[in-house]
C-alpha cells in the first residue's frame, strides 16, 4: 500500500423524515488555507511567484492540499472558485452514496467499454475528477496488473491506497496543460464531472492526445432533469425549478450543467471513432416497481438532499445573486416535493436519465 485526506464511508438508507446534517458541525482532519496561502497558491498559478527554493516547494506543496471556508461550507483552494461545489464531509459522503448508486444502476459495471481483456494483462488509466478516489482503488484490487491514476482539484482521496493508484492534485483544465507525456494512457475515465467543465472541446483534445493509439475514453453523467414519463410532475414543481435555477446559475459562472448533450459530437469532433452510447434511467424517490430501480430511487433521493446546501449555494448567490435568506425558504419548497407522498408512496415521478458515452482513439 502507499500513501496518497480520508474519504467517509457511505451512509445507508435514510427513511422520509431524514435532514441533511450541518457540514460546519463535521470535524475534519484535513487543514484550512488563511487568505495569505491562496495568495501564494494563485500567483503561482499565474507565474508571478516561482522559487527553486526547497523550503517554498514544500509550503507550496501543503498550501495546494488546503481548503477554504465559505459561509460554513469547505472548498478546494488550489485554483479556489473553479469548480462551484464543496469538498467537505457531507459532500465527501454524497460522492460515495453516488459512487454506490451508479454501480448498482449499471449493474455493477464499472465501465461499458471494452477493456476488460487488456485490464487483465496491464495498462495505464487516468481518471479525471476522480473525487474520492473510489472508482479507482475498487478497480486497482481487481486489476493488480494496471496503473491506476486519478486527477482531483480536491485532496479528498484516502491516504492509504492499494500500490497501483496514484492520486495528484490537478485541474484538469489547467491552461499549461496535464504533466503525463502524450500517448500515455491506455483508458481515460470522466464520471460526474462534464457539468463543471467550462471548454469540454479542449478537454477531449487533451484526453485525444494523452491516449495511446487504439486507447478508449469514456463519460459518465447523469442528465441533470427532473423527466418523467407519465403526468405525476405536470403542473408546478419544486425538484424541476431548482434544476432549471441551477442550470441558470452555473451557466452565469461559466459550466454547462447538461454538458454531457454535446458530449457525442464533441468527441467526434476530437478525432474519435466508434463512439457507443448506454442509456438508462434512475428514479428520483422510492417509485419504481423492480427492486433495482426502488433502491436507486432510494439513494439519489437521499443524494440530493443531502447536497442542496451545497449544490445552490454558489450558483444562486453568486451566479442569480439571491440572498442565502432567499435560497434557504427555496429549498424548503424542494426538501418538501422530494418527500411528498399521496397514498404511502411518492407523489411525483422523475428520473435522471444516464449515459454511458465510449469512443476510441485511432489505431493510425
Amino acid at each position: 500500500m502507499s500513501s496518497s485526506a480520508s474519504a467517509a464511508l457511505p451512509k445507508e438508507k435514510r427513511g422520509n423524515r431524514f435532514t441533511p446534517p450541518s457540514p460546519s458541525s463535521s470535524s475534519s482532519a484535513l487543514a484550512v488555507s488563511s487568505s495569505q496561502e491562496t495568495g501564494v497558491i494563485q500567483s503561482i498559478e499565474h507565474g508571478d511567484c516561482i522559487s527553486n527554493n526547497l523550503d517554498d516547494t514544500r509550503s507550496l506543496t501543503e498550501s495546494i492540499r488546503q481548503h477554504i471556508i465559505d459561509g460554513g461550507l469547505r472548498y478546494h483552494a488550489y485554483h479556489a472558485g473553479k469548480y462551484l461545489f464543496p469538498n467537505d464531509e457531507t459532500e465527501q459522503e454524497r460522492e460515495e452514496m453516488k459512487h454506490n448508486l451508479t454501480l448498482y444502476l449499471c449493474d455493477n459495471e464499472y465501465f461499458y467499454a471494452p477493456v476488460h481483456a487488456l485490464f487483465e494483462k496491464g495498462g495505464d488509466v487516468l481518471d479525471l475528477g476522480t473525487g474520492t478516489g473510489r472508482w479507482c482503488i475498487d478497480l486497482a484490487d481487481e486489476y493488480p496488473n494496471v496503473e491506476f491514476n486519478g486527477m482531483d482539484l480536491s485532496p479528498i482521496q484516502p491516504d492509504w491506497v492499494p500500490e497501483n493508484v496514484l492520486f495528484v492534485v490537478d485541474d484538469i483544465e489547467h491552461e499549461a496543460g496535464w504533466t503525463y507525456p502524450e500517448n500515455k494512457f491506455d483508458y481515460i475515465h470522466i464520471r460526474h464531472t462534464v457539468h463543471s467543465i467550462r471548454n469540454r472541446p479542449q478537454l477531449w483534445e487533451r484526453v485525444f492526445r494523452h491516449l495511446k493509439p487504439g486507447g478508449y475514453v469514456e463519460v459518465q453523467e447523469f442528465q441533470y432533469v427532473a423527466a418523467c414519463d407519465d403526468d405525476s410532475c405536470d403542473g408546478p414543481y419544486a425538484l424541476r425549478d431548482f434544476l432549471r435555477y441551477l442550470q441558470e446559475g452555473m451557466a452565469a459562472l461559466g459550466p454547462n450543467l447538461h454538458g454531457i448533450l454535446f458530449v457525442e459530437e464533441e468527441l467526434k469532433a476530437a478525432g474519435f471513432q466508434g463512439l457507443k452510447r448506454v442509456n438508462l434511467k434512475c428514479p428520483i424517490g422510492p417509485w419504481a416497481k423492480k427492486p433495482r430501480l426502488l433502491q436507486c430511487g432510494h439513494v439519489l433521493r437521499d443524494v440530493i438532499l443531502w447536497g442542496l446546501n451545497g449544490l445552490a449555494r454558489k450558483p444562486f448567490r453568486d451566479g442569480l445573486k439571491w440572498t442565502l435568506v432567499q435560497i434557504e425558504m427555496f429549498l424548503v419548497e424542494v426538501r418538501k416535493a422530494l418527500c411528498e407522498e399521496v397514498d404511502g408512496m411518492p407523489k411525483y415521478r422523475p428520473y435522471f436519465p444516464f449515459h454511458s458515452i465510449y469512443a476510441q482513439k485511432p489505431h493510425d
